[in-house]
């Protein structure tokens, strides 16, 4: 038993931030390891029930995600995924000074950290050791959910800016990009710097320090192919989902009379993307599930999506993608991480929606796997171009490889593996540079 240790876990973010870190804290407990998960005080509905400790930073992050990315019209496109990147800049500003006074508080009683990608240069910085070139003063792990290093391979990292370009193309392109996603990450981290008495972070220390950082891709490897130009400090597991029976959700009331009431619904929902006119958007929708004599169950998020419920359409707000997903036969979705993830383990066909950031490669990635059609960025979203997304989706063919791709992913238990890779780097038997043993 390890509960002399206590591993902080990062959950800055949306709700799919936070849920896989739900799954590796459990697994990180049933090992005998004492576990807190930091997130935004109204995510605190995600972690409770788990059993894992939950430390409520002194923010919420869905209404400035509503007032600020909704305020600048976020619209989404694969264009365009670094400008509308620096849109998410304004939120983080917002919130630097209490996210590094709540983080540098629970790392100071943490024996051990795992940050993702809104907190990894701030616990850089918080961890900095006094001399250039020295270890972190506590063991620090990089939990991330999308492929975000640069790489030859299209399919294996998220910022490309075309999957089949030529490998100096898709480099120079996602290191591009990830300046700009420092530059969007960096405000906290910086403030703990200045305090500190030390230089503004530079590009080419932060991708050093997250390249000898120990890594965790929470991706499966039947989703995202593994690439021979990832950094050595990278392990892939499956996904990260929560395996015991406290975790199945029960659906509505009316949720789930309404399943049992005919045929396997579409499911829309955009998540925490806002839109600028969920009126129109909703009415297009309803559109074309009508037009193409199918029930549809459309979800609010912060798109603000709403539908009067009738015998063939049902609004409903936030439910267990877990429990919902394979009682539907589409998910039309935004192309988050976590979502596409519940979506491919219930083995059902997508259409992905991209808005901004790695949501573009996840729909790539879907009709590239054969179980959704070409995705369809967010400012090109018509009734035709839905209308004909969706036919693709309900074929056969997408049916069946959708199923497939369920069955092999649902076998993974990455959850496990992560935590068996934090253990073996926390006690000192993992293999390869950079083990540590917590002081």
């Amino acid at each position: 038993m390890r509960t002399d240790v206590r591993i902080l876990l990062l959950g800055m973010g949306s709700r799919g931030d936070v849920q896989p870190l739900v799954a590796l804290g459990q697994r990180l407990r049933r090992m005998g390891y004492a576990v807190s998960l930091a997130a935004p005080a109204d995510l605190g509905h995600v972690v409770a029930g788990s059993g894992v400790d939950f430390e409520p930073l002194s923010f919420d992050l869905e209404g400035p995600l509503r007032e600020g990315l909704g305020r600048d019209s976020l619209r989404g496109s694969a264009r365009t995924q670094v400008r509308e990147a620096r849109l998410m800049r304004e939120v983080m500003a917002g919130t630097a000074e209490a996210l590094a006074d709540d983080v540098g508080r629970l790392v100071e009683s943490a024996d051990a950290v795992v940050s993702g990608a809104l907190t990894f240069d701030l616990v850089d910085a918080l961890l900095a050791p006094a001399h250039r070139g020295g270890r972190p003063t506590k063991p620090h792990l990089y939990a991330v959910f999308a492929p975000v290093w640069p790489s030859a391979h299209g399919d294996s990292v998220a910022l490309a800016l075309r999957p089949r370009a030529t490998s100096w193309v898709n480099h120079a392109w996602s290191s591009l990009a990830g300046r700009v996603a420092l530059d969007l990450f960096r405000p906290a981290g910086d403030l703990v710097r200045e305090r500190r008495g030390l230089p503004r972070q530079r590009f080419r220390r932060y991708t050093a320090a997250a390249e000898r950082t120990p890594t965790l891709l929470a991706a499966s490897p039947g989703v995202v192919p593994p690439a021979a130009d990832w950094p050595p400090a990278l392990r892939q597991t499956g996904y990260w989902v929560r395996d015991d029976p406290g975790s199945v959700a029960s659906l509505d009331p009316e949720l789930e009379a309404f399943l049992a009431a005919g045929d396997p619904p579409v499911f829309v929902g955009f998540g925490s993307m806002p839109t600028p006119d969920p009126a129109g958007v909703t009415r297009d929708v309803l559109a074309v599930l009508d037009g193409l004599g199918v029930r549809g169950v459309v979800s609010e998020g912060l798109a603000g999506l709403t539908a009067d419920t009738t015998d063939r359409v049902l609004g409903i707000g936030p439910a267990p993608h877990d429990v919902l997903f394979p009682r539907c036969s589409v998910v039309v979705h935004h192309g988050g991480a976590g979502t596409t993830a519940a979506a491919v383990r219930a083995g059902v066909p997508q259409v992905v929606v991209p808005h901004a950031a790695d949501q573009p490669y996840w729909g790539r990635r879907m009709a590239d796997l054969g179980v959704a059609p070409p995705p369809v960025a967010r400012k090109d979203l018509t009734a035709a171009r839905l209308q004909r997304a969706l036919e693709v989706a309900l074929s056969p063919g997408a049916r069946a490889t959708a199923y497939a791709l369920g069955e092999r992913v649902r076998a993974e238990d990455g959850a496990g593996d992560a935590a068996r890779l934090v253990d073996a780097y926390l006690t000192g038997t993992a293999p390869g540079p950079g083990r540590r043993r917590p002081s």
